[in-house]
């Protein structure tokens, strides 16, 4: 098996860093205070079809999607690395750690870091400031884990104190790499991340579909449109869900798509778009393929105001980042009823939802079927989806 590299955060801004360093681990906690060893299962679907309950119910005010991401990244600490996998963790001071997994999984009751993996962490300590401009955007990223395996080259010889060829950085306020490509062209892209990690199932919206008056009107249509069904898993359950109240049956997601955001006013123009084109969804967010790090903060004081949520997307779904996540509201069926009018894409959509909502045990799967079929397509496999990105001219 090929060895992988992850950049694991130990802590809140890596908190935690010089204790696990001293300690030889590597660890994590997400509010889930038991043994996982018994559940530890070969696929992070099945462990979070296991774990995103107890995670949501030690922590009532979190979103199911956040309960996703958190449990999908314990499995990654927990089981998805193998013995041999380097990780690299932030100091907080500009370094970082870098040692190699040496154990397997070891519960730590009482700790900060409740579940654990041994490290054999390595004398050399990488700097951020001798990292290409992509690792460190790639290292940067809000979240426990991100795969960084791709720069394996990079970091192999950092450690042996070489650096690689540096590419001319264009100017603070522009995106890192200047490549010619579509808005539409990331949506493929995007779909592919929402089905594999958060399992929503989403489709673009084309807006030269709606009708003439409806053209001509200001932030209207999302980019794309997207539902998620509860997370019951017998049929018993869910009939009697849809039964008592059908809304929360389902999430219905509201996307804006940007290429890049480098400024204020780029943050403030996109943001107040997405806002107005997901008043009539449960959650609205701002996605967009490269974001200014500068902007961070007035970001999360935007997200705090009017609760819409925003997502760094990267070609690869594991490197996606939720940088802040979307405040759920009731669907607001006026506007949704609206948008069905006007657009054949978005009335398509939820017809297929509500056919699958009311649909009879025998049926529901071939209702599931077609509510897929109009889906924007997934990428299967990682060499379809960099052949994508080579004729998209994406980088990635």
């Amino acid at each position: 098996m090929a060895k992988q590299y992850n950049r694991v955060m130990l802590g809140r801004g890596g908190q935690f860093s010089e204790e696990c360093h001293k300690g030889g681990y590597i660890g994590a906690g997400f509010y889930i205070p038991e043994d996982l060893s018994a559940h530890l299962f070969k696929n992070w679907r099945d462990f979070n079809k296991h774990y995103v309950p107890i995670y949501m119910q030690n922590n009532p005010t979190k979103s199911r999607m956040n309960a996703g991401l958190s449990c999908g990244f314990l499995w990654t600490i927990c089981t998805g690395l193998h013995i041999g996998d380097v990780v690299l963790c932030p100091r907080g001071n500009g370094e970082y750690l870098v040692g190699e997994i040496s154990g397997d999984y070891i519960y730590a009751p009482g700790s900060n870091l409740l579940h654990r993996r041994q490290v054999r962490w390595y004398d050399k300590v990488i700097r951020r400031a001798d990292m290409s401009e992509k690792l460190r955007h790639s290292t940067g990223s809000i979240g426990t884990c991100c795969d960084i395996t791709r720069f394996g080259e990079e970091i192999e010889a950092l450690l042996s104190g070489k650096t690689m060829p540096q590419v001319a950085s264009a100017a603070k306020s522009s995106s890192p790499v200047q490549m010619h490509y579509l808005e539409r062209d990331l949506h493929q892209l995007f779909c592919t991340y929402l089905r594999d990690k958060q399992e929503i199932y989403a489709k673009t919206i084309f807006h030269e579909k709606s009708n003439n008056k409806a053209k001509e009107q200001k932030w209207v249509h999302p980019d794309i449109i997207g539902v998620r069904y509860s997370g019951l898993n017998t049929d018993a359950a869910k009939s009697l869900l849809r039964a008592v109240d059908a809304q929360k049956s389902i999430c219905m997601y509201s996307f804006e798509m940007k290429k890049e955001i480098n400024s204020d006013y780029d943050l403030k123009e996109y943001f107040f778009q997405a806002l107005s084109n997901s008043s009539w969804a449960n959650k609205g967010y701002l996605v967009a393929y490269y974001i200014n790090e500068d902007l961070k903060q007035e970001m999360e004081r935007l997200n705090e105001a009017f609760g819409i949520g925003i997502i760094l997307l990267q070609a690869h779904s594991g490197d996606t980042q939720i940088l802040f996540e979307a405040r759920e509201k009731e669907i607001d069926y006026t506007t949704l009823d609206k948008l069905c009018k006007i657009n054949p894409d978005v009335r398509t959509f939820i017809e297929k939802i509500n056919k699958v909502l009311t649909a009879p045990k025998d049926y529901a799967k071939g209702s599931q079927n077609e509510l897929e079929n109009i889906c924007d397509a997934i990428f299967k496999t990682d060499e379809e989806l960099e052949k994508y990105c080579q004729e998209k001219n994406i980088p990635y």
